[in-house]
């Protein structure tokens, strides 16, 4: 029974020992292991169809709000190639507003051959809003391993829906 106590104590002060020495307590010494960094914008990707949107539209808001919602479609991307961790960027500008929006998607070996990339919504006041139409560009970028380049790029039209 003396023995069982001296184990029991002996395991217990090893488990505070090690739990002091990898807390807060004693800064730079740790027993834990960093997680692995996740490499983006490795590999490859090459893309064999983009069916990129023909419209994008600035909605009037419900209920008298004085405001307008950006609608962008989704661009459905398909591969020939994907390979580790490329990005590809979904990208929207409106020269006449002065805007530009971009979403990155982060892909990898799971993304399997189709893909739709899609942009945040976003709003725009009344007072920006001062014309029935817009023009803009929807381009779709990659960076990957090979580096950086464009992958599509489209004018559209953006109509005002009042």
């Amino acid at each position: 029974m003396e023995k069982t106590r001296a184990v029991v104590t002996s395991v217990a002060a090893v488990i505070l020992v090690i739990t002091l020495l990898s807390g807060p307590l004693v800064p730079g010494v740790t027993v834990a292991s960093e997680p692995a960094p996740v490499e983006l914008e490795t590999g490859n990707v090459t893309v064999s169809a983009v069916e990129m949107p023909s419209q994008v539209t600035l909605e009037g808001g419900s209920y008298g709000a004085a405001s307008y919602y950006l609608d962008a479609p989704p661009v459905r991307v398909q591969f020939s190639k994907l390979t580790g961790r490329p990005t590809l960027v979904y990208e929207l500008r409106i020269e006449e507003l002065s805007y530009s929006r971009t979403t990155n998607h982060f892909l990898d070996d799971s993304t399997g051959d189709t893909y739709d990339l899609t942009l945040a919504s976003d709003t725009f006041t009344e007072g920006e809003i001062d014309r029935d139409q817009y023009n803009g560009t929807v381009t779709v970028r990659k960076r990957d391993g090979a580096g950086h380049g464009v992958v599509a790029a489209r004018n559209v039209t953006i109509p005002v829906v009042e």
